[in-house]
């Protein structure tokens, strides 16, 4: 029987911050699965994380700065018109009167994309199934080059690729999907609304691999204490709230140092506020780090603080996957009651929740931990087992593996029978 490969539709590969992404692919090789990776771009990051080079994956990377590729695209997407006039036809249609009613060529663009996938990249990939990681741009190119191939789909929403698309656009990619796995019960509740039963919605945490985050030995604290907090620079991790939390801290006496690792375009605001709170001793801006470094910087923290809250246009965190390795190395977290984060975060028992956008809640409670130091140990074991109940990676996987191989085996029969 021929080998059976999934297409890993990725809006960039290999990012440092999708960690998670990295992960199930390496667990899903694991598992069997033939993976071939089709990424909209490369980073081109100066760090990648290690566990890129264990993966089997071959990559194509689909042109997504049009105006260096323009004949490689037009060249694509005339031979494809030319070999299946009608379903390019009517994708195309369909992409236009989108693109006209949302007022951007977006969807034109991931069109013209998924046509130059289906006709040059796909052919010898041996690829019967695609499955796009974000419900919004790569989920755009598996519709279509669902469309244009005849080859069935399935995605992976988590956040802002949730929130900050038309309920309509959102529903339509529900409806073609032979199935979704989500990452919070808060997602999963929302997709399960909008797709009104016509695909099954799964929800798979993340989770964490717990052999490579381990807590280290508990001992006696150095005189200042080490704060950690990690995430891309970007508003809805909540990093301004943060630095006026720690302007709090240091007028109550707390003597501390915080650690911020990741970068993002707030970057110079951020240092700019440093400055403005007199916090440039108390606070350091690391940049972006592998995950081996930033297993070593854990190894170091009293205590993790992430503030995340939602943004106007919807933009929000499901659950950060940093909060989850900071509970796996027992160190006690503080974060708010945003999205998915209350799932695997129970206030008082394995670490504390404050509303968001309110930097006085939030310093309020990074005292108490401070103040009370077994305290702040006893919630830190708890969120450890808490991560052992429920999110470790290599269980949260099963689901969306037995899922692909039932979409293939599913598209199996239906060739088989001639059904579709």
């Amino acid at each position: 029987m021929r080998e059976t490969v999934v297409g890993f539709i990725l809006k960039g590969y290999p990012r440092l911050s999708e960690t998670f992404v990295l992960r199930e692919i390496l667990l899903l090789e694991e598992r069997g699965h033939s993976l071939h990776i089709f990424a909209m771009r490369h980073p081109r990051e100066s760090r990648v994380h290690e566990m890129v080079s264990r993966v089997r994956a071959r990559v194509t990377y689909v042109p997504d700065h049009f105006y260096e590729h323009l004949g490689a695209l037009t060249g694509a997407n005339l031979r494809l018109w030319l070999r299946r006039p009608g379903r390019y036809g009517s994708a195309l249609w369909h992409a236009s009167v989108r693109s006209l009613h949302e007022r951007r060529v977006a969807t034109l663009k991931r069109f013209f994309q998924a046509a130059y996938l289906v006709e040059a990249a796909l052919p010898g990939t041996g690829v019967t199934h695609f499955h796009a990681h974000f419900c919004h741009d790569p989920t755009t190119v598996a519709f279509f080059a669902s469309w244009l191939s005849g080859i069935p789909y399935s995605f992976s929403a988590h956040a802002k690729d949730i929130y900050t698309q038309p309920e309509d656009v959102l529903r339509e990619k529900l409806h073609g999907a032979r199935f979704v796995t989500t990452c919070t019960d808060y997602n999963r509740a929302h997709l399960a609304r909008c797709a009104d039963g016509s695909t099954p919605i799964l929800r798979c945490y993340h989770g964490v691999d717990l052999d490579a985050f381990t807590p280290p030995p508990e001992g006696p604290r150095g005189k200042d204490a080490h704060i950690l907090s990690v995430g891309r620079l970007v508003a809805k991790k909540g990093f301004p709230i943060l630095l006026d939390a720690l302007g709090m801290l240091r007028e109550r006496g707390h003597r501390f140092c915080c650690t911020i690792v990741g970068d993002g375009p707030l970057e110079a605001m951020l240092r700019a506020r440093i400055a403005a709170l007199g916090l440039e001793a108390h606070v350091t801006l690391r940049g972006p780090m592998a995950q081996g470094e930033l297993i070593e910087v854990y190894r170091s923290v009293d205590l993790f603080a992430l503030a995340c809250e939602v943004q106007d246009d919807g933009d929000r965190d499901g659950i950060p996957n940093v909060l989850l390795e900071a509970m796996a190395m027992a160190i006690p977290v503080v974060s708010t009651r945003v999205s998915g984060i209350p799932e695997c975060v129970a206030h008082g028992v394995n670490g504390l929740l404050v509303p968001e956008k309110d930097p006085q809640a939030l310093a309020e409670a990074m005292a108490s931990l401070l103040e009370h130091a077994e305290r702040a140990r006893q919630l830190g074991r708890a969120g450890r087992r808490r991560v052992e109940k429920d999110f470790h990676a290599a269980r949260n996987v099963e689901p969306i593996a037995a899922a692909l191989w039932g979409a293939i085996e599913g598209e199996r029969s239906e060739a088989q029978y001639g059904v579709g």
